[in-house]
């Protein structure tokens, strides 16, 4: 099996949960394994996603679950140890593969270029209705360095360790051995973000390609980067990679930067913090001019997400090609 799926949760919501299992169901291609990753929830749906999956003729999925709560970071990697694919591609309940062809494309994809990262275009934001919606920022926004076969390794670690300039975890696809050896190194310090293992890769020189095809709609609001409540947990991770990376690479100028940025308000004086932030990230460089202007247009196809809304009330895809094997199921 090449391609491993992960299904990561915590405390999930039902009508979330259905609909994330509609447009899996409904691919065109099944030929990925599923593994479902609970992160030690009172209610985990794992007898409901069972029924689903078999009433739809997908068998052999995994299930595992991380006792006690541990964090995103150690559910993602207790999944990926599990898996047994090449490449993995999380979901969550509340993210959605964006179209019936989706999973037909990535493996085209990574056959093809074998990228050890790889990510398409996230631009598909919708509310808990089903509406899309818009956004400021993409993710990342600055699209240049990922182009496939001209990796600018420079201007990705640039961007992502001083701009803000991340890669959303909703459309990353990790070669599956480098994601575990990534989230070994950061369990334990960094709770939330499993995509910071991308920021990572930019200090360690991996080339990452982004692709500009749509693969995923993902819910505004309620998960831990587009919560408003999480937002400052999200900056706690966000420390505690930086402090990480700088154990791990002192003598990287990018990485001793971003240290001294991000731990600006330490023991120094307001005049001495300000110097540094502006010498360091000036906020009117053209860089950070355009991505705090720009305004990206609502994207996505709006009968692609009625369709999977519309698969998760009924009998999903009635028709569909059985799914072609599986491991053990484990709970």
């Amino acid at each position: 099996m090449d391609l491993s799926i992960l299904l990561v949760q915590y405390r999930p919501d039902e009508g979330e949960l259905r609909r994330t299992l509609a447009s899996l169901l409904r691919q065109s291609c099944r030929d990925f394994e599923l593994v479902v990753a609970d992160d030690g929830s009172d209610e985990d749906f794992f007898p409901l996603t069972r029924k689903i999956l078999a009433e739809n003729g997908f068998t052999g999925a995994k299930f595992v679950k991380l006792t006690p709560n541990g964090g995103t970071v150690k559910n993602v990697l207790n999944g990926a140890k599990q898996a047994a694919g090449k490449w993995v591609f999380t979901v969550s309940p509340g993210d959605y593969l964006y179209d019936a062809d989706t999973v037909a494309w990535l493996l085209e994809v990574l056959h093809r270029d074998a990228p050890r990262v790889a990510f398409g275009r996230l631009a598909c934001y919708a509310d808990r209705n089903g509406a899309p919606i818009r956004r400021p920022g993409d993710a990342p926004f600055d699209r240049t360095p990922y182009r496939p076969g001209a990796y600018d390794a420079k201007i990705a670690k640039r961007n992502m360790l001083l701009y803000d300039d991340g890669i959303s975890g909703a459309g990353l696809v990790y070669e599956r051995k480098l994601l575990v050896q990534a989230l070994e190194k950061m369990a334990g310090r960094v709770l939330l973000a499993e995509d910071f293992a991308a920021r990572l890769f930019a200090v360690e020189n991996i080339p990452m390609v982004g692709y500009d095809r749509c693969i995923a709609w993902y819910e505004v609001g309620t998960g831990v980067s587009t919560n408003e409540g999480a937002r400052a947990r999200m900056l706690r991770d966000w420390r505690a990679m930086v402090e990480l990376l700088r154990e791990l690479y002192p003598k990287d100028r990018t990485v001793r930067l971003a240290y001294e940025y991000y731990f600006n308000d330490r023991h120094k004086s307001r005049l001495v913090r300000g110097l540094v932030g502006r010498l360091i990230v000036p906020q009117n460089a053209p860089f950070k001019k355009a991505q705090h202007a720009w305004v990206p247009p609502v994207n996505g196809d709006i009968q692609e997400l009625k369709q999977i809304y519309e698969s998760a009330l009924g009998p999903l895809c009635e028709g569909a090609p059985a799914a072609a094997g599986g491991g053990e199921n484990l709970t």
